[in-house]
């Protein structure tokens, strides 16, 4: 692991900390070389990072390419069933050893010099071993791997810091919400195909930023939709019952209330998919959840999964349909990042709403979609303020939204689950307590 962060960066974090705690941020966030290489090095090696879902390699063998920061690894099943992440760099000269994006393997060759590898990660051989590795330590060749690899309702996770919290340490309280959104069903949850993928001219974090709490943003961005009423049941202040709940960690959800009549029941989906739910498999307090209406929008897991829900439909002759996604920031250096985008269905529910799901997710939130355009070009916006020398000397972003009595942002009491809970999604609470694990990373 690298030291501590030098003079000149520290003392910005200690100033970028007090700003904060005024709800105050420095624009330079949005684009700094150096800030980008301490991401790397202090959360992208030290956190728990989403590297894909466990529907991607459900038989030995198997393998996907996935990124942790900028390092590419290959996610495989190994003979054995265990999920190993291997990065895709050869031992012997550097060179990787996958080139397919995914496939079927039960080794990995380097095309340099034909050093072998198993899906496990352990050396295998390599031409000419007899005359020209006979000595050679296999155990010491293997391929470098992350030292934890896990799970968490089908979602795979993966962490580069030998001395990390388990999993559950680090995902904490956030568990809670998980479970209800990912837990409902024996039969579990699978990602429709490949996850969608493109480059965004903006930060990374513009897009964990978004979607750790910021339900401000789409009375405004997304006001044409308002109009020609794909945003349905929302109003004009798209309060909708919304609400923040922050947890522990920097994790951050968007929650409210379902807003279809019967015969939608829970979270919105219809009787033949909620009926295939088992709401034994929760707790009282996360069936009392569900069965008063509550559902989740969005969230952010420290540092980069976000996850949005919702029903928007662009066709008016089609029945509303929840679909569920996941995306990813993959950062590519300060001033770009490549979008993963998965769509989640539930193995229990019928194909045909499982497809027509697929579909509206695709229109509202694909590389063409109808949400994702107006997000897109509204956080390219930052890297160039963020490299201005002006705006550095000048500006300080607003985060104060709910802040000393500015708005009716409240924290309830009378909440049946973890973490704390606003009374309106008017405020900044999640994005300021993810800024705030942001820069405490950095300082480690």
């Amino acid at each position: 692991m690298t030291g501590s962060p030098n003079g000149s960066m520290q003392t910005f974090l200690s100033e970028f900390q007090k700003d904060l705690a005024q709800g105050l941020l420095s624009p330079r966030v949005w684009n700094d070389p150096d800030l980008h290489q301490a991401e790397l090095e202090r959360i992208f090696t030290r956190c728990w990072v989403f590297v894909g879902h466990v529907s991607e390699i459900p038989t030995p063998g198997d393998y996907v390419l996935r990124y942790i920061g900028e390092d590419q690894f290959i996610m495989v099943r190994d003979e054995q069933g265990e999920i190993q992440l291997l990065f895709n760099s050869c031992m012997h000269r550097g060179s990787p050893v996958c080139r397919a994006e995914k496939g079927n393997a039960s080794h990995f060759r380097c095309p340099y010099h034909g050093w072998i590898y198993k899906n496990s990660g352990d050396w295998n051989g390599a031409p000419q071993r007899a005359r020209a590795y006979r000595k050679l330590d296999a155990a010491a060749w293997g391929l470098r791997k992350a030292p934890h690899v896990d799970t968490y309702q089908g979602l795979i996770f993966a962490c580069l810091d030998p001395e990390a919290v388990s999993l559950r340490e680090y995902l904490g309280d956030a568990c809670w919400y998980l479970d209800v959104l990912f837990g409902l069903s024996e039969q579990g949850t699978s990602v429709a195909g490949d996850p969608h993928r493109w480059i965004v001219p903006s930060n990374w974090k513009s897009g964990a930023d978004n979607f750790v709490g910021d339900a401000y943003h789409v009375q405004s961005l997304h006001q044409s939709l308002l109009e020609i009423d794909v945003l349905k049941g929302l109003g004009q202040d798209n309060s909708g019952g919304s609400f923040h709940i922050a947890v522990e960690g920097g994790h951050g959800f968007i929650g409210g209330r379902r807003s279809l009549p019967e015969p939608w029941g829970i979270m919105d989906y219809p009787p033949e998919v909620f009926s295939t739910f088992d709401l034994d498999r929760l707790d009282p307090s996360q069936r009392k959840f569900l069965e008063d209406g509550y559902g989740m929008f969005g969230f952010t897991i420290f540092p980069n999964l976000s996850f949005f829900q919702s029903l928007p439909n662009s066709d008016p002759n089609e029945p509303p349909r929840v679909f569920t996604l996941l995306r990813q920031w993959q950062p590519k250096g300060p001033e770009k990042f490549e979008l993963w985008n998965w769509s989640v269905q539930w193995n229990s529910a019928p194909d045909e709403y499982n497809q027509a799901a697929y579909t509206a997710g695709v229109g509202a939130f694909g590389p063409s979609g109808i949400f994702e355009q107006d997000d897109t070009v509204a956080w390219a916006g930052g890297p160039p303020t963020g490299r201005s020398v002006f705006a550095r000397q000048t500006m300080k972003l607003n985060y104060q939204m709910g802040m000393d009595g500015m708005g009716d942002y409240a924290i309830r009491t009378d909440w049946m689950g973890p973490g704390e809970v606003s009374t309106s999604p008017y405020g900044d609470m999640n994005q300021r307590r993810w800024w705030q694990r942001w820069s405490d990373q950095l300082m480690s």
